[in-house]
């Protein structure tokens, strides 16, 4: 469920309305607002409903001719529980998420903070542990700690929005990633030493079914309220991180020859474009209709 508020114009109020109304939503709220900055008054256009009706609702709002050429901002909102008599059969459909919730999403978990170097740091070192002792303990406990999905899902959902600087978010923030896990790698390999004693890594083709499932599974989970990207988030970590701690460890230790390289290296590649490929083509097929895209607002282009 969603409650989402359009600040407007007077004049474009008529227009968000019978948008809403369209959508079947059945009860709009319309409130005057003063608003500091461009020192006007404006109008707040909201609605609380289900999450089908609000996606619905939102691409109208983006694809308006009318709205394009005026100054409105747009704001959606998960929310718990609306009593209001509706049948709660239908008000609680989690399908599917608004398009700009997908994306903002993304953006935010793209952003390189403190915090995301250090988990990305401390997820790639236990990871290195686990890789070196064979330790399935350490290498599950890595991935709760590892970022990665949501980066290579920005870069996917960036391309197919058109998003230059979404694109170029993502890819800086696996490059760090990528970075931090082979550091990682070598840093475990040369306090530990070796042998690398895990040796479980599939072929090309296990690795090209294994990760369209799981970019399936997170294309699927970014369209619903319900879905656990948390745990998928889980799997797509070692999936991917693996590749740059091994290449750490294995620089330390002794690379192996030169096929065996090459086959690690395409191997990562395979997976790294499978799942955002696959999470896209997933969330377009199920949920999107033809033409339909994210478009910011004129005020919050840059």
């Amino acid at each position: 469920m969603h409650e989402i508020k359009v600040m407007v114009p007077v004049d474009v109020v008529p227009e968000v309305a019978q948008l809403a109304r369209s959508a079947a939503i059945e009860r709009v709220t319309v409130a005057e607002v003063y608003v500091y900055g461009p020192d006007a008054r404006r109008h707040v256009v909201s609605v609380e409903t289900s999450t089908p009706r609000a996606r619905i609702f939102v691409a109208a709002l983006l694809g308006s001719e009318t709205l394009t050429g005026s100054d409105y901002s747009l704001t959606s909102r998960e929310v718990r529980a609306i009593v209001d008599g509706s049948d709660l059969a239908d008000l609680t459909k989690p399908m599917s998420e608004p398009f700009p919730d997908v994306i903002q999403d993304l953006w935010q978990l793209s952003h390189l903070t403190a915090s995301y170097v250090a988990r990305a740091a401390a997820g790639a070192v236990l990871l290195a542990m686990g890789i070196l002792d064979n330790n399935a303990i350490a290498i599950v406990v890595a991935a709760l700690f590892l970022p990665f999905l949501a980066e290579v899902l920005a870069v996917g959902f960036g391309l197919w929005s058109r998003d230059g600087r979404l694109i170029a978010r993502g890819l800086w923030a696996v490059t760090v990633s990528i970075a931090l896990a082979y550091a990682a790698g070598a840093l475990v390999a040369t306090v530990q030493g070796g042998p690398i004693r895990f040796m479980d890594f599939r072929g090309l083709l296990s690795s090209f079914a294994i990760s369209a499932v799981i970019g399936i599974a997170a294309g699927l989970s970014n369209a619903d309220d319900t879905g656990r990207r948390y745990l998928i988030g889980v799997a797509a970590a070692v999936q991917l991180a693996i590749f740059p701690v091994w290449f750490g460890v294995a620089t330390v230790i002794g690379l192996p020859e030169r096929s065996v390289i090459l086959l690690r290296l395409g191997g990562f590649a395979i997976n790294l474009v499978t799942i955002s490929l696959t999470a896209v083509l997933a969330y377009s097929v199920l949920h999107l209709k033809h033409g339909t895209g994210w478009r910011a607002p004129r005020s919050a282009r840059h």
